[in-house]
């Protein structure tokens, strides 16, 4: 990337460079350490589609992926595949979704002012998985704690928002493997949500367990 951007003075300018040269949006945000609504705006503003990573790729790491500790912002997973299922609304039970759930499974993302709040993974369905939040067992203290911060927003006036994703399933050398459970472990490894406190604490990896 330094070679690409050498004797570049505007940050806009290195970014479209950048892009025409084939990196991703998020690769470059890093880069240059700028958000990555700069870079999508900038891709935008001169029509470049280039640098969005759709789908999932199985690909062999030589080093762990880097941390990213601050503020993640929706569009890095709306740009990757994710789409807008709803809103968290105020209900009779005390919250509810604002467009009935697929009867799905997947990977999900709370989104509070355009920043990723939660990552979670159902291995049933949506549909059965925002239930559990709106009215969660005596046993779910995850779910007793999620549904209790998204109230506290929602009665504070501030939108929750609720995006899904549908990975394909996959395989490795002929074997089997759960594609929603590799990404929702990748990107709460990544974004590290501060709704998510296994991954936010956690240093030695993070636990694919539904509803933490």
């Amino acid at each position: 990337m330094s070679a690409v951007v050498e004797g570049i003075t505007l940050t806009a300018d290195k970014i479209r460079a950048l892009l025409q040269e084939g990196y991703l949006r998020a690769d470059i945000a890093r880069f240059l350490g700028v958000r990555y609504q700069h870079v999508r705006g900038v891709a935008v503003a001169a029509g470049i589609e280039d640098g969005l990573q759709r789908g999932i790729v199985v690909v062999p790491k030589s080093k762990p992926a880097p941390k990213v500790t601050k503020d993640v912002a929706i569009d890095v997973l709306v740009d990757a595949g994710f789409t807008l299922l709803g809103t968290w609304i105020a209900s009779d039970a005390g919250i509810g979704l604002s467009t009935p759930a697929p009867h799905d499974p997947g990977v999900y993302a709370f989104v509070v002012d355009g920043v990723v709040k939660y990552i979670g993974l159902t291995k049933s369905s949506f549909h059965r998985r925002m239930y559990n939040y709106q009215r969660p067992g005596a046993t779910q203290s995850t779910s007793i704690r999620i549904n209790q911060t998204i109230a506290d927003h929602v009665a504070a006036g501030r939108v929750v928002e609720v995006y899904v994703a549908i990975p394909p399933p996959l395989e490795w050398n002929g074997l089997p493997i759960h594609s929603s459970a590799g990404l929702e472990a990748g990107l709460i490894e990544m974004i590290q949500p501060p709704w998510n406190k296994m991954g936010v604490a956690s240093t030695g990896g993070t636990k694919s367990v539904e509803g933490r």
